[in-house]
């Protein structure tokens, strides 16, 4: 028996830890396959994708109100059409407009912080609801679905043994993290299914140490194993988990009272992402069905129903974590994204309601976007028949492989690999590099001294600043406290702290503003070693191709940075030697001759700062 056998004939669900009531689970894979691939690229990103699943195929015409087209709306849905005086209007547009009960996204649209992306699906779409989930968890519509998630593949890629050896030093923070509800579907790598699966908690053993408890010696052994090794390496991030929740309070008085759950796991969300844990994927997912088939609205009064409801729910959920996160100092590292696995058909049924169709809008959200439509209202006929439906103007991995190029620092290349195909990329994006907000440290190795240099953005905002030092990643205690006394809006620090012995040391900051919260910058790692890493060769550099050789073989990511000796960023890549210990690059030959650089190498703890020139 194989382990893909062994666990896919089991009820997969992960055993979560509890925050305010809510079950959070987390892995180093995301939640479902279409996630998996975004985490590892993402290491040295600091980008934050929030996903919000929207089970059950949204009515889009009735959420995204095509103006332009009410008479052709009325034609189609007059049992349920929104009168065009509630349709709440938006800027910059008047063929558009929204459900009345949207008044939070709105308001986030009209401040450029959403982009309604038109008419996503596929061709030939399926109405199907599990083989609609898994054409988009795949990335491919070719019936039967592949066993495997086209983040799966990227995941099985880049964690080789995987789960073994998880969490650790190096990735001590989960990759993924879902909140609220069971695993929506499996997480199916090439060989190994990614679920964790804990019929009760009692099963769960030797968690601090990941050792797994005694198995029987046979095939049914070596599985239970290493299943036991996954929930291990699920339990064994609750305390980054907590810690982050419990670093940061939440800010935002606009999250629902009761009654909304999404209110409620988007919160969650807000206080580890202003916490500080290092994350970059997290997936929530609306309480409601959006399966309207019967009754989503109220007969006589079309504004109001079950579907009014569950959209006003996402409404509020999402304006209150985007006013919850710019508080916090965090907006321009987080972009949100909905998602629902179809629409609903342009006609009304007879139970006031729709039925299975095919495209439907993406709401993003988020301070680094191009605020507005992305594409137009779609084109219905004047009579429209039971089988008319959404015009396709973009296909959903075309909106995949925008988030993982412009968003989530991926190549064209591995994106391209990733979902089998080349697809074009929609401007959701705007590219222009925002203005940073919080703190951003970088530390480095000065003879008998870390050297941290941190900048802190909107630094009159803050009353001092803590300098934390871990030598585990995870237990980080004061070191040094150092009081704002200027009131400029941007400013640098710097502070030496004394080396100390240990194999890997682990800094932060923790900034606290002058009303008593705090938010915390990444975390820098240096690996305390004195013996020379690497050498750059020739200097000079020659063509402009620059060659790094490694002293020992380098199997994981290498983060290059290219600086301009007033600290300006000139050049950043990230590349995986593959075990070789040489790594030869090009680089544009805009960079001027006989001008000094400094060329940044950072990989495992290890961080070199090498001088060169060109010639």
């Amino acid at each position: 028996m194989n382990r893909r056998k062994f666990l896919g004939n089991t009820a997969l669900f992960s055993v979560p830890m509890m925050i305010q009531g809510i079950p959070v689970f987390a892995g180093d894979g995301a939640l479902h396959p279409f996630l998996q691939a975004l985490t590892m690229p993402t290491a040295n990103c600091d980008k934050i994708l929030v996903v919000i699943q929207m089970n059950g195929g949204n009515d889009g015409l009735n959420m995204v109100i095509p103006l332009d087209r009410y008479t052709e709306l009325n034609n189609a849905r007059p049992n349920i059409l929104i009168p065009s005086g509630s349709v709440l209007a938006l800027n910059g547009t008047t063929a558009t407009g929204l459900h009345p009960s949207m008044t939070g996204i709105r308001d986030l649209f009209n401040d450029g912080k959403v982009n309604l992306v038109q008419g996503v699906s596929y061709p030939n779409p399926n109405f199907s609801h599990f083989q609609a989930q898994d054409i988009w968890f795949t990335a491919t519509s070719t019936l039967p679905s592949p066993d495997t998630g086209w983040l799966g593949r990227q995941l099985d890629t880049s964690y080789p043994g995987f789960p073994v050896g998880y969490p650790n030093a190096t990735n001590p923070d989960p990759l993924a993290i879902q909140i609220g509800g069971a695993l929506p579907l499996s997480l199916q790598g090439p060989n190994i299914n990614m679920g964790y699966n804990a019929p009760n908690p009692a099963a769960l053993v030797n968690v601090a140490t990941a050792t797994p408890a005694p198995a029987p010696v046979s095939d049914y052994g070596t599985e239970l194993t290493f299943l036991r090794m996954m929930k291990d390496q699920s339990n064994a991030y609750a305390a980054r988990i907590t810690a982050s929740y419990t670093a940061q309070t939440t800010l935002s008085s606009m999250y629902a009272a009761s009654g909304n759950s999404l209110s409620d796991q988007l919160k969650i969300v807000a206080r580890l992402i202003g916490g500080g844990l290092a994350t970059p994927v997290y997936i929530v997912n609306h309480p409601d069905s959006f399966d309207t088939h019967v009754d989503q609205v109220v007969a006589g009064n079309t504004a109001t129903g079950s579907h009014a409801n569950i959209l006003a729910k996402l409404s509020v959920a999402i304006a209150a974590f985007q006013n919850d996160i710019t508080l916090m100092g965090k907006a321009s590292k987080v972009t949100g994204m909905t998602f629902s696995e179809f629409g609903r058909r342009v006609i009304n049924n007879t139970s006031m309601g729709t039925d299975h169709g095919s495209g439907a809008p993406v709401i993003f959200f988020g301070a680094g976007l191009n605020g507005g439509i992305t594409g137009t209202s779609p084109v219905l006929p004047v009579t429209p028949t039971a089988s008319t439906q959404v015009p396709l103007q973009y296909d959903f991995r075309q909106l995949y492989a925008t988030v993982m190029q412009k968003w989530l620092c991926m190549t064209s290349t591995e994106s391209q690999t990733i979902l089998n195909g080349s697809y074009t990329t929609v401007p959701i994006f705007n590219e222009i590099v925002l203005p940073l907000d919080g703190m951003e440290l970088n530390a480095i190795w000065e003879g008998e001294f870390a050297r941290l240099e941190f900048e802190v953005f909107e630094n009159d905002s803050y009353d001092s600043f803590i300098v934390e030092r871990a030598v585990n990643g995870i237990d980080f205690e004061l070191v040094h406290s150092i009081k704002n006394v200027s009131s400029s809006a941007q400013q640098k620090y710097m502070y030496k702290d004394a080396r100390i012995n240990a194999p890997v040391v682990y800094y932060r900051i923790k900034g606290i503003s002058r009303q008593g919260a705090f938010s915390y910058s990444k975390i820098e790692k240096l690996k305390n070693s004195n013996k020379q890493e690497l050498r750059v060769y020739p200097n000079p550099v020659t063509n402009f191709t620059i060659n790094i050789e490694f002293l020992s073989s380098v199997n994981e990511t290498v983060t290059i940075t290219l600086y301009g000796t007033r600290g300006e960023k000139l050049y950043y890549n990230q590349v995986n030697p593959r075990g070789n210990r040489v790594l030869s690059f090009k680089v544009s030959n805009l960079f001027d001759i006989k001008t000094l650089y400094i060329l940044n190498i950072a990989y495992s703890g290890t961080v070199v700062n090498e001088k060169i020139f060109f010639e």
